[in-house]
């Protein structure tokens, strides 16, 4: 809900489309407070639960890889809740900020800028979940790429 919501808000930011651009706009608010909200009640061990960064998981992952620990590889990476908390940072000013913006004129550049920056974020999270998939693919012995 919350990528197609963000997608459509974000190809209908003209004036031609607005209305379609309001309305997804506030689906993906609503997401992402579902979200959070989900986030933060979650049981301990749920899917839906925030997973918490940890720069000292990132580094201990990072040198595991660089030591060819296979292990390294298989695991769930470090990286996954770094980027959660970007893609929700990212998308919810975008959203927030657009929602001011129906209130507040002055916000309007802030919230396009904020879109441009959340759509980097997306495309950075698209990237990393292609490479740590391409890390997790079976090698044969002896390979080093």
């Amino acid at each position: 809900t919350l990528s197609g919501a963000f997608l459509v808000a974000y190809l209908t930011g003209d004036e031609d489309t607005y209305r379609m651009h309001v309305f997804s706009g506030y689906a993906a608010l609503a997401a992402l407070v579902a979200r959070v909200i989900a986030g933060l009640t979650a049981a301990d061990g749920s899917p839906l639960r925030f997973p918490r960064p940890s720069i000292e998981d990132l580094r201990h992952w990072v040198a595991r890889l660089a030591a060819g620990d296979p292990q390294a590889r298989a695991g769930r990476s470090p990286l996954l809740p770094w980027m959660a908390a970007a893609l929700l940072i990212g998308a919810g000013a975008t959203a927030l900020s657009g929602a001011v913006a129906d209130f507040v004129t002055l916000v309007e550049d802030l919230h396009e800028a904020l879109g441009e920056v959340a759509l980097w974020i997306v495309l950075g999270h698209i990237a990393l979940v292609l490479a740590l998939h391409h890390l997790k693919r079976p090698r044969p012995l002896g390979a080093t790429a």
